[in-house]
């Protein structure tokens, strides 16, 4: 398969018929690429976390010495109640500094592992409820801010039909922690985590109507990720069909405008090392099409859907983060 053909045709064409009759300043806007770094979620290593035999405050040096990345994002899983030890967290970002690995974002789920049940959503309908996520979620800020993350990701469950009341109350809450967060430089991302949010116009009419620099998306590749109608968050449900699915491809399109990272889910590779839920080729494509600039970061699944008994042809972690690395470059 032919990476970027669109782009390479046209670059072809110019240089052989156009280049002496433009200037070489326009000549190198149009052929600048975008700036776009890789980054590791450490969501990929999740069997290791949890069997211990991977140590958050080890994450940085790994990811530099073993991948040469030089992006980090985290989730808020793997500090195991760790974040609340302050020295812990300097010594994870005095790591971080020492192997020039810039933190970036910290995946915030309030589940409890033991019963895979969810914390307070901030956009429930009830009020009570949403000042307990919004105070939960104003101690992750904190965190994201001593260690040098620019943003945290949140969640966004609701059991109301309404959508327009979803959007008021979700922009109700995280406008409370853009209060508490902005003097900090922290942002609030929400990802297309599916249900109301795997729906990308909602989305965007969400992020118009908090109308906030602080406030942006985080795209993801899944295609559970943009499965409107499921039900509650659990790894059986991503394998499972879905009844309402929002189109992968114009979805991330029209996140990218107001896109603050970007998640590259993968899953399975097949024999051509292709991943095989998501075409990766045209992804890129759409990417480097827009006007995004910043990290891709690599959130390989596959192993946590292994861990939970799911049924595919799944690689281990670090294969499956070595196959996803691969593919992005290949088309990038």
């Amino acid at each position: 398969m032919k990476k970027n053909t669109r782009r390479n045709f046209l670059f072809s064409s110019l240089a052989l018929s156009s280049i002496p009759l433009i200037d070489t300043s326009v000549y190198g806007k149009i052929f600048e690429k975008n700036k776009i770094d890789l980054a590791l979620q450490i969501y990929s290593f999740a069997p290791l976390l949890f069997q211990n035999k991977l140590d958050i405050l080890m994450f940085p040096e790994m990811i530099k010495k073993r991948y040469n990345i030089r992006g980090a994002e985290y989730w808020s899983i793997a500090f195991m109640g760790k974040e609340k030890d302050k020295y812990f967290i300097r010594d994870l970002n005095s790591r971080s500094k020492d192997q020039e690995v810039e933190n970036l974002i910290i995946l915030v789920d309030n589940i409890d592992l033991q019963t895979m049940e969810n914390g307070p959503s901030l956009a429930s309908s009830k009020k009570s409820e949403r000042d307990q996520s919004v105070d939960f979620h104003k101690y992750w800020i904190d965190v994201a801010s001593e260690i040098g993350c620019h943003s945290i990701r949140v969640n966004l469950r609701s059991d109301e039909s309404d959508s327009n009341k979803i959007l008021e109350n979700s922009s109700e809450s995280i406008l409370s922690l853009i209060n508490h967060s902005r003097s900090q430089g922290v942002s609030v991302v929400v990802e297309n985590h599916g249900g109301i949010t795997g729906d990308a116009d909602w989305l965007v009419r969400l992020m118009k109507n908090i109308n906030s620099k602080f406030v942006g998306t985080l795209p993801d590749f899944g295609s559970y990720n943009f499965c409107i109608k499921r039900g509650e968050l659990n790894f059986e449900g991503i394998t499972g069909d879905c009844e309402d699915q929002y189109d992968k491809y114009n979805g991330v399109e029209k996140l990218l405008p107001f896109a603050k990272g970007i998640s590259a889910k993968s899953h399975e590779f097949n024999s051509m090392g292709e991943e095989t839920s998501t075409d990766y080729s045209r992804m890129m494509d759409i990417i480097t099409d827009s006007s995004y600039e910043g990290f891709i970061t690599i959130e390989y699944e596959g192993a946590v859907m292994k861990m939970f008994g799911g049924k595919g042809d799944y690689l281990e972690p670090h294969e499956g983060v070595e196959a996803t690395q691969s593919l992005i470059k290949k088309y990038i």
